[in-house]
C-alpha cells in the first residue's frame, strides 16, 4: 500500500508532460533548397565569365567576377566559335572539368530566314536577357532569353494570359558564325544570321567569320 502514493505522483507528473507536449508548437520543418529548386524548376549549375588568354581546345581558363578558373575540357561540346575575351557559359561535369561551353557572344545575333523578296524575318538575341522581334507577324513572339545548364530558354507570353510568362526550353544542337539550330524531343528548328553581330553591350558589331 505504500506505493500507491508514488505510483499516483508519476501517474501525475506523465499527464503534466502528455499536456505540455500537447501545447508546443510544432517543430519548424526546413525543406532542402536543392531539392526545392529539383522540383519547381531546373537550378543553372553553369559558370559564367569571359574567355581568358592561354585557353586552348584541352584547357579553358574563365575570367569570372572575382576569380579566374581553369577548366579540363572533356569531350566537350563546343558551341559556337570563342575567342579570347568572348563571354561564355561554362557547364561542369566534374572538379576543374566541363563538357560544354556555350560562346554566348557568338549566340547575340539576328536570327531568322529570308523569304522570296529577301525580307529578314525572325528575332535578335541581345544583352541583358531581351529578344527584339525582325518582321515577325506570324508564330510565337519571344521577348527574352536565358541560358541554363547551356541550354537555350526562350519567354514568350501565355496566349490565354498575356501578363503569365512562360518559357521554351530548347537545346542548342548547332552554333556558328552562319547558323544555329535549337530544338527539343519534338522537332528542331534551323535559322541563319541575318543580319550583324550583336556585342554584349547591345551594339552591333561586325561578324566574326
Amino acid at each position: 500500500m505504500r506505493r500507491l502514493p508514488f505510483l499516483s505522483i508519476a501517474l501525475l507528473v506523465l499527464a503534466m508532460t502528455v499536456a505540455c507536449d500537447r501545447f508546443r508548437p510544432p517543430k519548424l520543418i526546413i525543406f532542402d533548397t536543392i531539392c526545392t529548386d529539383t522540383l519547381i524548376g531546373e537550378a543553372d549549375q553553369a559558370i559564367y565569365g569571359t574567355i581568358g588568354e592561354k585557353s586552348t581546345m584541352q584547357t579553358l581558363y574563365l575570367h569570372t567576377y572575382d576569380d579566374t578558373m581553369a577548366f579540363r575540357l572533356v569531350n566537350p561540346q563546343i558551341l559556337g566559335r570563342y575567342t579570347v575575351g568572348d563571354k561564355v557559359a561554362v557547364v561542369p561535369c566534374g572538379e576543374a572539368m566541363a563538357n560544354k561551353v556555350v560562346d554566348i557572344t557568338s549566340l547575340m545575333q539576328e536570327w531568322g530566314t529570308r523569304d522570296s523578296l529577301k525580307i529578314p524575318h525572325g528575332f535578335a538575341i541581345e544583352a541583358d536577357g531581351k529578344i527584339r522581334t525582325i518582321n515577325n507577324n506570324t508564330g510565337r513572339l519571344y521577348h527574352g532569353w536565358e541560358l541554363v545548364n547551356g541550354r537555350l530558354a526562350l519567354s514568350h507570353n501565355n496566349g490565354k494570359a498575356k501578363t503569365d510568362t512562360i518559357a521554351d526550353t530548347m537545346d542548342i544542337l548547332k552554333l556558328t558564325p552562319d547558323s544555329l539550330v535549337i530544338g527539343d524531343s519534338i522537332r528542331a528548328y534551323r535559322y541563319g544570321c541575318i543580319g550583324e553581330k550583336i556585342s554584349t553591350s547591345g551594339k552591333k558589331s561586325r561578324r566574326r567569320r
